[in-house]
């Protein structure tokens, strides 16, 4: 006869060392045995979720819930299921059951936050994740969320002192430099921004994003070799991101070397016909590249400030 706990006790193994096969045939083994069993029901649904079958996971965390509807865990992630199925509504009443059930449940708190951000309720969330923190300080995660509330909300000065505690629980996380980063930089910080997305970009080299980000920051700062590199680099990652070469056309531009500048305008003009800047752009290089007509013609596409007629002439709008 098939020992349950024994059997749930060796699947959990298996799920937590990431061997989901494994764990998904011993959840049904048990279920086989007892169809209502609510930690295999349970358990079973988070794995759907985690192969993509969200719905069928929904499905079976309330099918636990059905036969153990105290069971707090599964609340919880039922409620994580909804908020990224984007039922963030629903997620926030699974959240609210879990802290009913458990008021000191730290996790449901700080989870209960995210949804209520998406619902736009940004006071309702911070009071959330400081709830959490109130239960258990060290969650990184929760530090970086509340951050992240904390720019949004304009109170700058604490998002910069939540985040450095998140990176001091947790360093190797690029993505809590990189909200560091702009952070600093929300506050006129970029020399400090700066540092934080050479942190984001060491522990996540393939980040394209963080590379574009620290580019531009750069090259705000006139640094402008370093934010050529940094442009480089994303594109090396993204080269199809339409922005990623206006960057670095940007910066060729400063640097006067037009007609690698132009080359980096048509590409992102290539990628996105809708790019005004890039346009404009080409036009006041052809412009200083003695190319007159051409170059007033991608203006008025561009920048919307000189209109061209061959026959009548140009004038300024």
């Amino acid at each position: 006869m098939l020992d349950i706990e024994r059997t749930l006790a060796e699947a959990r193994q298996h799920q937590s060392a990431g061997r989901f096969a494994q764990a998904e045939q011993l959840y049904r083994q048990v279920l086989q045995v007892e169809p209502d069993q609510p930690v295999a029901l349970h358990l079973l649904g988070v794995l759907a979720h985690m192969a993509r079958q969200s719905e069928v996971g929904v499905d079976l965390i309330r099918s636990a819930l059905r036969v153990a509807p105290e069971y707090v865990a599964a609340w919880n992630n039922l409620g994580n299921v909804l908020r990224e199925l984007g039922n963030q509504q629903e997620a926030a009443t699974a959240f609210a059951k879990a802290i009913e059930i458990k008021p000191d449940y730290a996790e449901a708190h700080g989870n209960m936050g995210l949804a209520l951000q998406s619902l736009d309720r940004l006071n309702d969330a911070m009071s959330s994740y400081r709830k959490a923190l109130e239960i258990k300080p060290n969650m990184a995660n929760v530090l970086n969320n509340l951050g992240q509330a904390l720019c949004l909300a304009g109170e700058v000065g604490e998002a910069i002192d939540r985040f450095t505690q998140a990176i001091a629980l947790n360093p190797d996380s690029a993505h809590f430099h990189y909200n560091l980063s702009k952070a600093r930089k929300q506050c006129g910080q970029f020399e400090e921004s700066v540092a934080s997305l050479q942190a984001a970009v060491k522990h996540q080299p393939d980040w394209s994003d963080a590379h574009y980000s620290l580019g531009l920051t750069l090259q705000r700062l006139g640094r402008l070799n370093e934010a050529e590199h940094s442009y480089r680099c994303a594109l090396e990652l993204s080269p199809d991101r339409a922005d990623f070469h206006t960057g670095l056309a940007s910066v060729l531009e400063l640097r006067g070397h037009l007609q690698e500048a132009l080359v980096s305008y048509e590409k992102a003009l290539e990628l996105n016909p809708q790019a005004r800047e890039a346009a404009g752009s080409i036009g006041s290089i052809l412009l200083a590249l003695g190319k007159t007509e051409e170059g007033l013609v991608m203006e008025q596409k561009g920048f919307g400030v000189v209109n061209f007629d061959k026959n009548l002439g140009v004038s300024m709008a």
